[in-house]
């Protein structure tokens, strides 16, 4: 029988959420509560790979096991056997044709920057003092909305397509607090994190509202802001079509 786990971490101490040797991971933990309750590997299939000190509300994975539990019992144990900072929200039964990654249909994003800093939130958000015009910081997010080639804003990209669509793209301000959110189709690598740090430039008077428009036409990555610290960096939610 198939599963499909929901499930929220802090990313702080983690190396993103691909397994990878020497290095300490999200999927890696996974794995190890898998194994202590199966007594054997288990291979899981994720939505997407989270990058190091990147958080999420909703990732989701999913995998086959041969155990007769429910869904509650599965969510009890894996929640037992893992740390802290990761955190089972819901285990439901899919179908054998079920693909966390290939099935998802949109997924959300959001990054919280903080104008004042608080010594709490100094892993979860990004201090960020300089001033920001926000109407400006609106209409530069909005001009990611709509299906364009995304190469210039993504990290190393190898056979994999660059064409995505942004379906809703915003800015919440609440108090000294900057939410951006985008829904999209797919994002590709540190892909967030350079349209934000170029619309923060934008904000701050360093680059033009045009450079949006010119590094998707030129698909040269030097145009962009820097790479934004990953920690203000959230998957909220993965979403599936209703079978």
């Amino acid at each position: 029988m198939r599963y499909k786990v929901t499930l929220s971490y802090d990313g702080t101490h983690y190396h993103g959420f691909q397994k990878q040797q020497n290095s300490h991971s999200i999927e890696a933990e996974i794995n190890q509560a898998l194994f202590k309750i199966h007594k054997k590997p288990i291979k899981i299939i994720a939505s997407g790979r989270t990058d190091k000190g990147v958080h999420a509300l909703g990732q989701v994975f999913d995998f086959k096991s041969h155990l007769k539990m429910t869904c509650e019992q599965f969510k009890k144990a894996l929640n037992s056997y893992l740390p802290k900072d990761i955190y089972i929200k819901e285990v439901e039964v899919v179908s054998d044709h079920f693909n966390a990654r290939h099935s998802a249909v949109k997924k959300t994003y959001k990054y919280i920057i903080n104008q004042e800093f608080d010594v709490f939130k100094r892993s979860h958000e990004l201090y960020y003092p300089y001033k920001i015009d926000i109407a400006l910081l609106k209409e530069a997010t909005k001009s990611f909305i709509g299906t364009h080639d995304f190469y210039g804003f993504a990290g190393y990209v190898k056979d994999k397509p660059t064409i995505k669509t942004i379906y809703d793209a915003n800015v919440v301000v609440d108090q000294s607090r900057i939410i951006i959110t985008f829904i999209g189709n797919g994002f590709l690598k540190y892909m967030v994190r350079k349209m934000v740090g170029t619309i923060l430039d934008i904000s701050s008077g360093k680059k033009p509202l045009s450079i949006i428009d010119t590094i998707f036409e030129t698909k040269d990555r030097n145009l962009c802001g820097k790479t934004i610290n990953p920690e203000g960096l959230y998957l909220v939610e993965v979403d599936y079509e209703r079978n």
